[in-house]
């Protein structure tokens, strides 16, 4: 029985991945690309809808530590908002292989306009708090299905030998909106507040899902389906995992890591930046905003470095990234120990976060790359949507853990973050000699 549900699968797989192969030629060989016009017109997209979603990321965790003074409350925040991205990506992935992912993406930016726009009516009534939890829950819950669908589009659009180029575009893209974003957010909500931010965000969700619906197209072959929208949820993502059961113990071995990873240091940064500069060094918003930057603008670099090295890179020199990105993080400790002025100190936990945000992004790219390529065309979304699921389903709980140790430890700081660094870099060489394993020397 089981091996009868097993070759069921792997014919589904395979007349899927055929299917996908022949529209994407098609596609590709209509449009003359490489990375042509069709792929060019998501990214477009993608520039205008993350700016509004990583304004909104900057500003309203921010807004809270600002009106609590605590690293917990904001910890607590970030945690309720990364559930149920983590829950649902694996469905997101689902999604992205079976529905049209234009319209995915308008739908998407169509729902977060709406949020926005529900903030600012209830803004005045209700717990700001709350409030601010909720939309970023909303926010999170549609990048949940957002990310694997973009993921999934790039092989159909570039072809496979585009991979590394085309996701180290998409990653540059993000990181650009990344380092824009909190830079002008953190202006604009240092001098008029929060709400003119989100509406500023809304508006820009409007604006992509109108660019989506008029000029995105992504090949399509609708997949074959067994039965309700449950069963169907189901066996997809009994595919995704055993195709990475049975064929892909590197990938497996990599998610376990990043999970572990994301627990330790990703979580980390999202919660001690913020306390650091605008509670420990007592600097203001707009500054913070420039940190942020400085994180996206490394990001950006990772990204550059990644699609200009895509053919001398591969995976088996990506965990040096790792292990150089953590070693950055001590600059923070640092800044912090030493007694150097307020705004030396400050320049100090920019260039860490700025080296750190380079290094993770570069390894990151190719590292996902590799799964894209490892995977067939039918499977790409789950794939990639239950391998972010899994990788970031410690987040919350390292933002919970560092929201409170921060609050109680307020003046070990650089004890804490030298731990998260002695830490980080055994990570590192755990991934390189296991990528050594399976890839060789």
């Amino acid at each position: 029985m089981n091996d009868g549900k097993r070759r069921e699968s792997k014919a589904r797989r395979d007349a899927g991945h055929d299917a996908c192969e022949r529209i994407g030629r098609r596609y590709r060989q209509d449009s003359g690309m490489g990375l042509g016009k069709r792929f060019f017109a998501l990214v477009a997209a993608q520039v205008i809808s993350l700016f509004g979603n990583a304004v909104l990321r900057f500003a309203l965790p921010l807004y809270v530590l600002n009106l609590t003074g605590s690293s917990a409350a904001m910890g607590a925040v970030m945690a309720c908002a990364w559930f149920p991205y983590v829950v649902l990506t694996p469905i997101g992935g689902v999604v992205a292989d079976r529905v049209r992912k234009q319209r995915i993406m308008a739908v998407l930016d169509g729902v977060m306009a709406l949020v926005c726009a529900a903030y600012l009516a209830m803004y005045a009534s209700v717990d700001v708090e709350g409030l601010s939890i909720a939309a970023l829950m909303a926010l999170y819950a549609v990048q949940s299905v957002y990310q694997p669908t973009v993921q999934s589009a790039v092989p159909s659009l570039v072809g496979r030998e585009h991979v590394q180029r085309a996701t180290a575009v998409i990653s540059q893209v993000s990181m650009l909106s990344g380092l824009v974003g909190p830079v002008l957010g953190g202006l604009v909500f240092g001098v008029f507040g929060i709400e003119p931010v989100v509406a500023v965000s809304g508006a820009l969700f409007v604006l992509s899902a109108l660019l989506i619906a008029c000029a995105v197209r992504i090949p399509h072959e609708p997949a074959s389906r067994a039965g309700g929208v449950l069963q169907t949820v189901k066996n997809d993502l009994r595919d995704a995992a055993s195709f990475l059961r049975q064929g892909q113990p590197l990938i497996l071995r990599m998610i376990a890591l990043a999970t572990v990873f994301n627990l330790v240091m990703s979580a980390f940064i999202v919660i001690a930046a913020p306390v650091v500069i605008t509670q420990v060094l007592g600097l203001s918003n707009q500054l913070m905003g420039v940190a942020e930057g400085a994180l996206a603008l490394g990001g950006l670099v990772g990204g550059v470095l990644a699609g200009a090295l895509a053919n001398r890179l591969d995976l088996r020199r990506a965990p040096a990234a790792l292990a150089l990105g953590a070693a950055a993080l001590a600059l923070m400790a640092a800044a912090v120990a030493l007694p150097v002025p307020t705004m030396a100190a400050y320049v100090l936990v920019v260039v860490a976060l700025f080296a750190t945000m380079a290094c993770c992004t570069l390894f990151s790219v190719q590292a996902v790359s590799y799964v894209q390529q490892a995977t067939p065309h039918t499977l790409i979304g789950k794939v990639m949507g239950l391998t972010v699921g899994l990788a970031n389903c410690a987040a919350p709980v390292g933002q919970l853990a560092y929201g409170w140790l921060l609050d109680a430890f307020r003046a070990q700081v650089p004890a804490v973050t030298l731990g998260v660094v002695a830490v980080s870099l055994a990570l590192s060489l755990v991934m390189a000699r296991m990528v050594r394993r399976y890839l060789g020397a």
